[in-house]
């Protein structure tokens, strides 16, 4: 195809910006991405991604993405050592909320998942994105956007060596910290609405070696809820080390050293998984970090806005992490590029805000309802009055898919972002959920 726009430039060489780069270079002459940070040549956490040294999951649907974006990319990361899954149903222990899904035996070939360290993912991605001939990497920082105020739009970017590089086009890929809404109030438009859940959750991770032989699992998960509000995310990654992220819902403190952590999985997690944790030994310090809030930059609510610009991934949007979704949707967020700058309409901004709105709504809207109801989790925003109930029955959902595996492997398919983003169960479900319910309850009352 021909090639649309002369030059691109993408400020921040995040997952997403890289993600907007690869996309970017099939249809502009050239694309530079521009970096404050030096990047590592190698699979090596960054200072700029903090929650990097933390467990993060890629989804069934966010491996799909990649691979489509990035051919060879899965193939790639297994011969580099990334454990695959394999389609076995003991490799996954999976709580949500207090409940832990009956997957035994029911697992489909869709759930084949990777698990790679978000440095491992990163450093695939970047490698692949510097080998693409018409993009360029520069390590420096941007200081501000150039806008034309008579032209109506943003026409390329001032350097901090104070050099002003022209563009058609120009990504704020800056993640969470982007100045995006500040430099639309300078240029005479509105910032945009903000949707915001106060979820306060603290971080606390530790790789640990556990002897070889103990485990089957490689993705081993219990969520947060009401009577516990200290999670565990434990993967196994591609170097042959755990890593072990516990995290506090609603400002509740994670652990603090090595031997609290083993007292929540004592708590929580299996017997043999905790054993094993116990015999394991911690490799290098503990890292802490918070997520007080996750927000949702309403760009596509705006009637004004200027050409040339748009913001992408965590720019945008920054989930829950503990949800396991996020690189996941920055990954549709780059399908949904694909298809507004291949189909040829100049408004991309407006075009890109629209669509990636439509692909967001549902799963935001699935993690508010998880926070609000099950999570204790706070807002100041007007949400339906509905969330809560809604809630309050898929606690039920849940807990019948504690021994209903078909309840579970939909829950799985849907959490995976697989058959459809919206987490919202047919008649034919709900009628199951009732009676296996039901029967449970008759089966207690008989007993007592």
């Amino acid at each position: 195809m021909g090639r649309s726009y002369k030059h691109a430039i993408v400020i921040g060489a995040s997952l997403g910006g890289l993600c907007a780069a690869r996309v970017l270079s099939d249809v502009c002459e050239r694309v530079t991405v521009y970096e404050r940070d030096e990047l590592p040549s190698g699979p090596e956490n960054r200072a700029a991604v903090p929650q990097g040294r933390h467990v993060h999951l890629l989804m069934a649907r966010g491996a799909q993405e990649f691979e489509s974006l990035f051919p060879g990319l899965l193939d790639d990361m297994v011969a580099d050592g990334v454990p695959i899954l394999e389609n076995r149903p003991d490799c996954i222990y999976f709580g949500a909320a207090g409940h832990v899904l009956g997957t035994a035996h029911r697992l489909q070939d869709e759930f084949t998942a990777y698990v790679p360290s978000r440095p491992m993912l990163e450093w695939q991605i970047r490698r692949r994105v510097l080998a693409i001939e018409n993009v360029d990497v520069v390590h420096t920082s941007v200081t501000e956007p150039v806008y034309d105020a008579a032209r109506g739009r943003v026409t390329g970017v001032l350097l901090d060596s104070d050099e002003m590089v022209p563009a058609d086009l120009v990504v704020d890929a800056a993640g969470r910290g982007t100045r995006l809404p500040v430099w639309l109030e300078k240029w005479g438009y509105p910032r945009p609405q903000e949707d915001t859940v106060d979820v306060g959750i603290a971080y606390a991770s530790q790789r640990v070696k556990i002897p070889d032989g103990l485990l089957a699992e490689k993705v081993v998960v219990a969520g947060a809820s009401h009577e516990q509000r200290v999670g565990v995310g434990a993967l196994f990654y591609e170097d042959g080390v755990w890593n072990v992220t516990t995290f506090g819902i609603a400002k509740a403190e994670p652990p603090q050293d090595f031997a609290q952590i083993c007292a929540v999985a004592d708590e929580i997690l299996p017997a043999h998984f905790s054993s094993a944790l116990r015999q394991g030994t911690p490799l290098g310090e503990m890292a802490f970090h918070k997520y007080p809030t996750s927000r949702w930059r309403r760009y596509d609510k705006l009637d004004r806005f200027p050409d040339g610009i748009f913001p992408f991934g965590d720019a945008v949007v920054s989930f829950n992490p503990t949800f396991g979704q996020g690189m996941t949707m920055t990954a549709i967020q780059a399908g949904n590029l694909r298809k507004v700058v291949e189909s040829g309409a100049p408004d991309v901004a407006k075009r890109l805000a629209k669509s990636t709105a439509k692909t967001t709504y549902p799963v935001w809207m699935m993690t508010v309802i998880g926070d609000l109801a099950l999570h204790d989790a706070t807002t100041t925003d007007e949400t339906p009055r509905w969330y809560k109930p809604v809630g309050s029955l898929f606690d039920q959902f849940l807990g019948a898919a504690e021994t209903d595996p078909v309840l579970a492997e939909w829950f799985l398919r849907r959490f995976s972002l697989l058959d459809s983003l919206y987490m919202v169960p047919s008649a034919r479900l709900v009628g199951r959920t009732i009676r296996h319910n039901m029967k449970l309850w008759l089966a207690e009352k008989r007993s007592a």
